[in-house]
Formats: structure tokens, sequence, C-alpha cells
């Protein structure tokens, strides 16, 4: 699975750029998103726009030419490919535009969204058939991601006289390396939210060495749990970075917007080195659906938008009223589903939390304790492409957030 670090690198500073952004608008939510997907999706209708359109698409997504963003793409989209074939990994991306079907697109547009991003165009009467439409639009998500991921936009959602509209969605679910001892689980655990008040919460513990740092700058532990993989090609790692008890959270988010730098260096995990941990971290499941234009237009991508302004004349040609194609929407939908085996598991008996940090066996020192019992943020990394697959956050006890 080789690929160039250093194109691949520009979806990581879009994905740096984004995450801030997000969570200031989505403030005390918990948020799953995949942005590799969303850049990926973007790229789709970055290729087919023209002029400021294009050049500010292009900026913002970090690239200087479609060549490069389509290099990039294909090699973003084979991580994701190499990734959901690993058996023991289950993971499902789905990604198309929907036109509304009185453009005629060009079927140079048709053949590069094919080849180079496994993709499609559907045409769709959204004047008429609205409906029906969004029906088919989650009919086909479901059928993507094998019933995973349900995406059902209010027909509201969508404009009548919309002319297109983008559809992400992305499915995660995987098995750790070393699995956490379901006995061992505090099923009532505190955790203290970022409002100051405490809410319950089931922590999954196990003590183990893993790649471990404390970042003075950050004021946070650094913890990465890798993923259990069957492919040479793959190695993933759930990495949590969690503030301390005295240092809010968005404080954190805010450090990463002014320098991104830091965020990078916390994730290399040269930074790090193997600890012995007693490792909390609560299970917890996902759903997060997004409509991204306002999120986009905070990063600077405006004219995509606009009516007066939006050239999509590489999807539609001139003569078929191009320059009046603008995107409706950008809909986002992620699902995580974290737990101690990273499947499917029945339930077992609660134990008391002194039990749960007992522990038998040939230690000889106290370990390092990181609890993750307030927010933190977390993120999903292909760690040798060096690729951000899915970032989050976890801020409160909910078991969804949309």
């Amino acid at each position: 699975m080789g690929a160039s670090s250093s194109t691949i690198g520009n979806f990581e500073h879009f994905s740096e750029k984004f995450q801030p952004t997000l969570c200031r608008l989505r403030i005390d939510e918990n948020l799953f998103f995949s942005p590799a997907s969303i850049a990926l999706a973007l790229s789709m209708c970055a290729v087919g726009a023209r002029h400021l359109t294009l050049k500010q698409m292009l900026d913002v997504l970090g690239f200087r030419s479609i060549e490069d963003l389509i290099k990039t793409s294909e090699q973003v989209l084979n991580v994701f490919s190499v990734v959901s074939q690993d058996p023991s990994i289950q993971m499902k991306l789905a990604h198309r535009l929907y036109v509304q079907k009185s453009y005629q697109v060009e079927q140079d547009y048709l053949e590069l969204i094919q080849k180079s991003f496994s993709s499609d165009v559907q045409f769709e009467d959204f004047k008429i058939e609205l409906t029906r439409t969004i029906s088919k639009i989650n009919a086909w998500v479901e059928q993507q991601t094998d019933q995973l991921v349900n995406l059902t936009p209010l027909p509201d959602d969508i404009p009548k006289d919309a002319g297109l509209i983008v559809i992400s969605c992305v499915y995660f679910k995987g098995t750790w390396e070393s699995k956490f001892n379901e006995k061992l689980t505090d099923y009532n655990a505190t955790f203290y939210e970022t409002n100051g008040t405490t809410s319950k919460v089931t922590l999954m513990v196990q003590r183990e060495k893993f790649l471990y740092a404390r970042n003075k700058s950050l004021r946070a532990q650094i913890v990465h749990i890798p993923y259990k993989h069957s492919s040479k090609d793959v190695q993933l790692m759930f990495t949590i970075i969690l503030p301390k008890a005295a240092a809010p959270i968005h404080r954190l988010e805010q450090k990463f917007t002014s320098k991104p730098q830091l965020l990078q260096n916390a994730m290399k995990l040269e930074n790090a080195k193997s600890r012995d941990l007693l490792l909390h971290v609560p299970k917890f499941k996902i759903e997060s659906t997004f409509e991204l234009k306002s999120v986009l237009q905070r990063l600077r991508m405006k004219y995509p938008f606009d009516q007066n302004i939006a050239n999509f004349t590489g999807i539609v040609s001139s003569q078929d009223a191009g320059s009046q194609l603008l995107i409706d929407k950008v809909i986002h939908k992620a699902v995580i589903d974290v737990n101690e085996q990273g499947t499917d598991s029945d339930a077992v008996q609660a134990f008391s939390g002194s039990k749960a940090t007992t522990f038998e066996g040939p230690w000889k020192k106290r370990p390092i304790v990181f609890r993750a019992n307030r927010p933190f943020l977390f993120y999903i990394r292909e760690v040798r492409q060096n690729v951000t697959l899915f970032a989050g956050k976890f801020g409160n006890n909910e078991i969804l957030s949309s």
C-alpha cells in the first residue's frame, strides 16, 4: 500500500483545520466524523469546478492543481479499500453525488469519477419527486453499508430546486489488539462533563503496555491503542488526547486551531514511549449526522454554495446553464462503536470499581493511570500512510449524538 505521505499530508492539513471548526459549532456534543471521507466527497466536486470556484476549493483542501488532488484522492481511497478488506476490521464507506436530472453531465467527468473515486453520479428529480428521491438516497446508503448506516434527512432538508447534493457516509468498528476484560468493566463510573455536572458512564479497564506521552504544551495525556489487523499493509491506531482536569477541552481545541503543529506532534508515535498503563476508556457508540455547508463556509469555501459565483462547468457544460449549478447540501454521517472486544458482545455482570482496578500478574511497579473520565478528543489513524481516517470528541454520556 505504497503512497507518498507528502501528498496524502494535504488531506491531513484539511483535517487539522476541519475538526476544531466543527467542534466550535457543535459545543458540548459527542462527535464522530471522517475528515478523509469528507475530503474525498468534496474532491469529487472540486475536479468539476472551474476558475474561482476551483481555486477556492483547492485552497481549502490544500492543493495547487486538480492533478495533485486526483492523485491524493486515489491514494487515500486505496487506504480505505485496503483497511476495509482486512477481516479484523469492519468498515463501510459510501460517497456519491446526486444531480438534478435536467442537467446534462459531461461524459469526461462521469468517467473520471468512476475511475479515480470508485463512485458515480446519480440523476434524480428533486423538483417533482423529492420524497421518493430522499427514500432512494437512504436505501442506497443502507445497501452500501450493509444496513449499518441509516441516513434519513427530512424532506425540507433538501430544497426542491436543488441541483447538486453530496453524500458521504462511513461506519467503523475494529477489534482491539489487546482486548478489555469485560469482567473488569465499571458500569457505574463518574464522568465529569465540561459544564461542571457529573454523570454515570461505563468505563472499560485494562492494564497493559501502550505507547504513552504527557504533553506539557497541551496539558494533556496521550495514549495510542492499537487495533488488531491481519494484513501487513494495515496498522490502525486509536489515539486519545485527554486534557488535565483543570484544562477544559475547548482550550485544547483552540490550541490546535492556532497551532496545527501541536496536533501533528501529539500524533507522532515517535514522541511516545511504551509504558505500563492502567487504562480506563468509556464504552460508547456515536452516530453523528452533519450538514457541512456552514463549516466549510467558515473555512472560506464559499463560492461553491453561491448561486452568483459557483462554476461547475467541468460537471455540466456552460451551454447547459452549468454556471448556475451549485452545491446545495453536503451531508455526512459517521458511526462508531467502541466496546471491550471491538465486536458485539453479550452483557456481563457488573463489577465494582474496586475490583476493576485489582490485577494479578508479574507487575512490579505501580502503573500510570490513564482515566478518560472527562471530555477527550480521539482519532483513528492508518499510521503506515499517516492518514486520519476518523476523528471525534467524547464529552458526555449520551449514547447517540447527531
